[in-house]
């Protein structure tokens, strides 16, 4: 089912382990989508909400550290991105009450937060490495 939240080529950084990363946020939200709101159970939905909440923290997290190693300009500016995406997905999620609701709410937070996110922060990055000829290749993240 087609919900306007799938991976797809245009998101690609040429960053093999942050490409990997986005790709495996995609996954993650598409199983949320996924879910029935009728005969999913709350629990299923908490504990993948769970993993992506864990997930978006682990990727910021090597993404920062990324961004430090090729001496990306705007890392301290990006950090602060990442801590409101964080802050905004968690007070988004916590005051729903159903399913429907969380995945309704849910579709905006993505698209702001990851799509958005990808189109118009990180991208930088592939034209900053581009610029600079920082070799992609050799920094790859083990996805957890």
């Amino acid at each position: 089912m087609a919900t306007g939240l799938e991976w797809g080529d245009q998101y690609l950084l040429g960053i093999k382990g942050i490409d990997e990363q986005h790709r495996y946020l995609f996954e993650i939200v598409g199983r949320i989508a996924s879910l029935d709101a009728v005969t999913s159970s709350k629990e299923e939905l908490r504990q993948i909400l769970g993993e992506l909440s864990r997930y978006m923290s682990e990727h910021f997290r090597d993404e920062e550290a990324y961004l430090q190693q090729i001496g990306f300009p705007e890392l301290e500016y990006h950090k602060k991105l990442h801590r409101e995406i964080i802050e905004f997905f968690n007070a988004s999620i916590t005051n729903s009450p159903t399913i429907a609701m969380i995945q309704t709410k849910l579709k905006f937070i993505i698209k702001k937060a990851l799509i958005d996110h990808i189109i118009n922060e990180d991208m930088k990055i592939k034209l900053y490495c581009a610029t600079q000829q920082v070799d992609t290749d050799e920094y790859v993240y083990d996805l957890g």
